[in-house]
């Protein structure tokens, strides 16, 4: 209930009488609750989980001690009419359902508060950061296996199939989001979507991907040659790997994200690939794969313990390829950085296949 607690007191900060959690990530880290269909009014003596036949008898089963649960066949008019101001989620809740309850509930007057959960799931608690790292676990292994198997002639639909079934026999439960496992120049597509394509000798490999293990996601990427690699290919790796451990070096409680992204990117300059590098240089990791905090040449938020996100900065050029290394990074209760997929190498790889 801690969790439902810091909104209560957030009720006061922002003036009203109660919000309505709509997002299916904010809802399971404040109640627990995991069916597809639920929306969580908090207000500021209690908490109710409203959804359907469906889910509540194992609603029952999740909720904390002091949830109560509302079938919405009753009405919602009954149960949200009488607050005065209602925060909703207005980055999540589409313009229809903004109608229908604008409709309904007249005289409640709806006040976006999108972020207000997201700012709490910033800082990983304990029993969170446990999984996490059991799943970065799985990943790290999942992928050293995975790498064994790679073939000249492999196709990326095969890749991905035999990344999938290693990362299953080791327990997690799917995949984050759809790979991106990338040959040749196409390593220079950021975010590649999948062809029939075939793995050549002398292209290197791009694999980007993450693992979901009791809802909590990880994220990493590797590139690998299949050749020795060029001294433009060397340099570019170089110039990506020295940005990563720059970035990650620079990591420390007080600091604002926006001072990592830029030492990333202080690197990539000075090789003369500022350019090239267009992408942000982090993101947060939790029950999303993508999720606050940003870390970005904008970024306003201060590093505190307890903080996860990706360090990955890259460099894409359209006649050669592309370079990308991630790594999850977590800030640990003690102010210690902990790089979470360090155990997979980085330094530059040739497959002997």
């Amino acid at each position: 209930m801690k969790q439902i607690q810091n909104v209560q007191t957030q009720l006061r900060t922002n003036k009203l009488s109660a919000v309505l959690i709509s997002k299916p990530q904010n809802i399971y880290y404040l109640c627990n609750f995991a069916g597809t269909n639920g929306r969580l009014l908090i207000t500021p003596k209690k908490a109710v989980l409203i959804t359907d036949f469906r889910y509540l008898r194992s609603a029952k089963k999740q909720m904390p001690k002091g949830v109560e649960i509302y079938d919405q066949k009753n009405g919602l008019k009954k149960l949200l009419g009488r607050f005065k101001n209602l925060g909703i989620e207005d980055e999540y809740m589409t313009h229809a359902r903004f109608l229908d309850y604008k409709k309904a509930l007249k005289g409640v007057r709806l006040k976006p508060v999108s972020g207000l959960v997201e700012q709490k799931r910033m800082i990983k608690a304990k029993d969170e950061i446990k999984i996490i790292r059991k799943a970065v676990g799985i990943a790290n292994k999942a992928f050293e296996q995975f790498v064994k198997t790679i073939k000249i002639g492999q196709s990326e639909d095969e890749m991905e199939w035999n990344l999938f079934s290693i990362c299953r026999k080791l327990g997690a439960d799917k995949f984050s989001f759809t790979p991106i496992i990338s040959f040749g120049k196409n390593t220079a597509d950021v975010h590649h979507q999948k062809e029939p394509n075939k793995l050549k000798k002398g292209e290197n490999v791009l694999i980007d991907f993450g693992i979901r293990y009791q809802r909590y996601m990880t994220d990493m990427t590797r590139v690998f040659y299949t050749k020795k690699p060029t001294s433009v290919e060397q340099k570019i790796y170089t110039a990506v790997l020295e940005a990563n451990q720059s970035a990650i070096e620079a990591v420390k409680v007080g600091i604002k994200l926006s001072a990592v992204d830029r030492a990333a990117r202080a690197v990539i300059e000075k090789a003369g690939y500022a350019d090239r590098f267009g992408h942000s240089t982090g993101h947060g990791v939790g029950l999303e794969v993508h999720e606050d905090p940003n870390v970005t040449e904008r970024s306003k938020t201060v590093i505190q313990p307890g903080m996860l996100f990706t360090i990955e900065p890259g460099i894409y050029l359209d006649h050669l390829g592309g370079v990308r290394i991630e790594d999850m990074v977590y800030v640990n209760e003690k102010g210690k950085v902990e790089v979470l997929t360090g155990s997979v190498s980085k330094e530059l790889r040739v497959l002997k296949i």
